[in-house]
């Protein structure tokens, strides 16, 4: 489940018309993960300022409370790249990773191919690994995420669907709709989506991973009065422990 709620805030190719904002414009997120609501896990952010032709992102997570006594971890992650009308297109990603006092960085550069330097290198790429094809036809993880937002924003509904790879593991995210409403917590009080959230894996994984046991998780996006991004605000996601949930404790936008 850490795995899954890194991937959603470090831890999601744009489809369709997506307006370009006519300057920059930055958006400030901070999350706190829990279990049962009570049981906190740690803290995410996730920052992006993207102009007409520019985007760059950086987030990190930390776990804290209950959960930093068996899995002490910390994710920094930045990405960059251009925008070119509705096409996104990322250059270069770096993740530094701390965990039950081990350490791994993650540095990929996009000129076409993706060429990654990865520190210590995987034991194995998974069965089977990501092909080059699949490395260069997907965002990575943090662009990922701000690519899907603009889909949904664009679409002013629960419509859209990235492919992420993460220096090892290829997926798919992807949502689907169930209703609109109203949110109001963690700084942003206005009109939301509420979206099935899914998480597919396609190559890089291991062999013992249950694709049938990944949850389906519910999740609420921030509807923007114009197409644009519309920000994570809250996902949530069953796990053995309960119920799991990733939600905004602050929202910012500028520009």
């Amino acid at each position: 489940m850490l795995r899954f709620i890194q991937t959603i805030a470090g831890a999601l190719i744009a489809l369709g018309f997506v307006a370009a904002p006519a300057r920059a414009e930055t958006y400030r997120l901070n999350y706190e993960v829990a279990v049962l609501g009570v049981v906190v896990l740690g803290t995410a952010s996730y920052e992006v300022t993207a102009s007409p032709t520019r985007y760059a992102v950086r987030a990190n997570l930390r776990t804290s409370g209950l959960a930093r006594m068996f899995d002490q971890t910390e994710i920094t992650a930045t990405s960059t790249g251009a925008i070119t009308g509705a096409t996104i297109n990322w250059s270069r990603y770096d993740i530094s990773h701390a965990y039950s006092s081990k350490f791994r960085r993650i540095q990929m550069t996009r000129a076409g191919a993706v060429t990654a330097q990865i520190a210590p290198s995987y034991g194995d790429m998974g069965t089977p690994p990501a092909t080059a094809a699949q490395q260069s036809g997907s965002h990575d993880p943090l662009t990922g995420v701000f690519a899907l937002g603009r889909q949904i924003g664009a679409a002013r509904a629960c419509q859209g669907a990235v492919l992420v790879f993460d220096g090892r593991q290829h997926y798919r995210l992807s949502v689907a709709p169930i209703a609109q409403g109203t949110f109001n917590g963690g700084g942003y009080r206005g009109p939301a989506l509420n979206c099935r959230f899914r998480y597919e894996p396609i190559a890089g994984f291991s062999t013992n991973v249950d694709r049938s046991r990944i949850p389906v998780a519910d999740a609420w996006f921030a509807l923007p009065a114009e197409p644009g991004f519309a920000a994570p605000l809250r996902l949530t996601a069953p796990t053995p422990l309960g119920q799991a949930q990733l939600d905004l404790r602050g929202y910012e936008r500028i520009g």
